[in-house]
């Protein structure tokens, strides 16, 4: 067959335009790390070049800048000074309230406690055994639904 197709581990010596495997010897991509020391040597020269830049191109004068940064530190002060009052009253108010309802809480069931009669259990039979007691009222109670077991 003359139509075939040379199979490339036979001719890739002979042949210079075929293309060659890379074999990762090449300086430009070993990989490089970065040390720590270098890194804050860096961060300290962007420091010190970024402040001399913010110096140089301020549009305010010194004296002036402090003063807007000592007038808007005193607004803000201000501002803290109102919300951390507006928040202690309202924290105030929000526990005055949760205690009046916690306590009419506690009426309510004090209240439901004492007017409920205590079934006392004799140890005799256990309450799968027993029948539940029928129209039978005990100071206004209905006794089937007390001794009626519970499921809390």
């Amino acid at each position: 067959m003359a139509g075939e197709k040379p199979n490339y581990n036979e001719v890739k010596n002979e042949l210079p335009n075929l293309p060659q495997v890379y074999t990762g010897t090449d300086a430009i991509y070993e990989e490089e790390s970065v040390n720590m020391k270098d890194f804050v040597i860096g961060a300290l020269v962007g420091g010190i070049v970024g402040a001399a830049a913010g110096l140089l191109l301020a549009p305010k004068t010194g004296r002036d800048l402090r003063s807007d940064v000592a007038s808007q530190a005193e607004m803000i002060k201000d501002k803290s000074v109102t919300l951390s009052s507006t928040a202690k009253e309202k924290t105030v108010q929000i526990s005055n309230q949760l205690k009046e309802q916690s306590t009419q809480l506690v009426d309510k069931v004090k209240y439901k406690a004492a007017k409920v009669p205590t079934v006392f259990d004799d140890g005799t039979v256990s309450y799968e055994g027993e029948e539940p007691l029928e129209n039978e009222t005990y100071e206004g109670v209905d006794m089937s639904e007390v001794s009626r077991p519970s499921s809390i």
